[in-house]
């Protein structure tokens, strides 16, 4: 049952968690404790707060865990001596634009492909001596934990 307010109920969003976790309704309805999961969650699945939420927990997944990974994969195939050096060259241009020191003299593909292996590795050699720079320069911000507010019958009282 929906609050009034709008807000989810904390079944809602133990559903909506496991939803942008999974992609698996049922899964996602019995994990939040329905009775009835195939029914419950398709009803569920009608309310737009709770769709936006779903929406919106699967973005933040995608930010913080996919890029993650993608940039972890991305320097794998880069320091791989046995991919191909397209591939390496492909890994290497992507991090270099990523990072956000391509500028304005960003490669194509095309000259990627057609340059000598050398000189690709000069160009990530200088892409990581300015990626170094640029972490040397970054500074930590310590902070302290915000206060959360929690409403009476929340999912953790």
């Amino acid at each position: 049952m929906a609050l009034k307010n709008g807000r989810l109920t904390p079944m809602e969003r133990e559903f909506a968690k496991q939803m942008a976790r999974t992609g698996d309704k049922l899964y996602a309805a019995t994990k939040a404790g329905y009775a009835q999961p195939a029914v419950r969650s398709s009803q569920t699945l009608q309310r737009p707060e709770v769709q936006e939420e779903i929406r919106r927990q699967a973005q933040h997944r995608l930010r913080t865990e996919g890029a993650q990974i993608g940039v972890d994969v991305l320097i794998e195939l880069a320091q791989d001596k046995k991919q191909k050096g397209s591939t390496r060259g492909m890994a290497a241009k992507s991090l270099v634009q990523l990072s956000g020191i391509a500028g304005a003299n960003a490669l194509s593909e095309a000259d990627l492909a057609e340059m000598p292996a050398e000189k690709i590795r000069g160009l990530l050699a200088e892409a990581e001596r300015l990626l170094s720079e640029r972490m040397a320069a970054a500074r930590v911000i310590e902070h302290e934990p915000a206060a959360i507010e929690v409403e009476a019958g929340d999912v953790f009282d």
